[in-house]
Parts: structure tokens; C-alpha cells; sequence
């Protein structure tokens, strides 16, 4: 009997140390599980920080692409804007030469007048004289 009971105590000593065995596994599965459950809680936070940080640079590209476009839409008005002020330029240095010719032409034409009412006032003049040259030989041969 001592037999049996000497190994029924080395099967229970065997068996307890299985079973602490047993229970230090699952003790640092418990703990290995815990772990994996924060490391998952953490990856799950930095995902959504990860998640937050996209959407952000996502508004801020669309932003950037939007002040791109308007940009570019500045820049074509500007250049139109250009277009228009090297044509208004031209067309004023054109007018300016206008003016300048009207302006020399008008000079002319004042000279013109101005000779064509002396030799007005001269041939006036001479028609008066011999108007008067007239009138005295007229006279004078009324007189005869």
C-alpha cells in the first residue's frame, strides 16, 4: 500500500506540476493576450491618427490644387490683360502719329490760308484800284 500511495503521490506531485505547468501557460497566454489587446488598442490609435493625418493632407492637396487653378486662371487673365494693354499701347502710339500728321496737316492748311488771304487781300487791293482807275477814267472821259 505504501507502494500505491508513494505513487499516487509522485502522479499527484506530477500531476500538480503539469498542472502548474498548464497554469503558467495559460498565465502568459493571458499576459501574452493582454499585450497583443494593447499592442492592437495602440495600432488601432495610431491608425486613426494615420487616418486623420491622410484626410488632412487630402484637404490640404485639394486646397493646393485648387489655389493651382486659380492661379493658372490669374495668370491667363493676366496675360490677356497684357495682350489687351500692348494693343491699347499701339493703337495709342498709332493715333498719337495720327495726330502728329493731322497736326502737320493742319499747320499746312493754316499756312495755305494764311498765304491765300494775303494774296486775297492783295488781288482785293488791286480789284479796288482799278475799280478806282475805273471810275477816273470814266470820269475823265465823260469830261471830254
Amino acid at each position: 500500500m505504501s507502494l500505491k500511495l508513494e505513487e499516487m503521490e509522485e502522479m499527484a506531485m506530477i500531476t500538480t506540476g503539469i498542472l502548474n505547468e498548464m497554469k503558467q501557460k495559460v498565465e502568459d497566454l493571458i499576459e501574452e493576450t493582454t499585450r497583443q489587446r494593447q499592442r492592437a488598442a495602440e495600432k488601432e490609435e495610431e491608425l486613426n491618427r494615420v487616418r486623420r493625418n491622410f484626410e488632412s493632407m487630402k484637404i490640404y492637396v485639394t486646397n493646393l490644387i485648387s489655389v493651382r487653378e486659380i492661379l493658372l486662371s490669374s495668370e491667363k487673365q493676366f496675360q490677356t490683360i497684357e495682350k489687351h494693354f500692348e494693343r491699347l499701347v499701339e493703337k495709342t502710339s498709332q493715333l498719337e502719329n495720327e495726330k502728329m500728321q493731322k497736326e502737320a496737316e493742319v499747320q499746312r492748311l493754316v499756312a495755305e490760308n494764311v498765304r491765300l488771304t494775303a494774296l486775297l487781300d492783295k488781288k482785293e487791293a488791286q480789284l479796288i484800284a482799278m475799280n478806282e482807275q475805273f471810275k477816273v477814267v470814266a470820269l475823265s472821259g465823260c469830261n471830254i
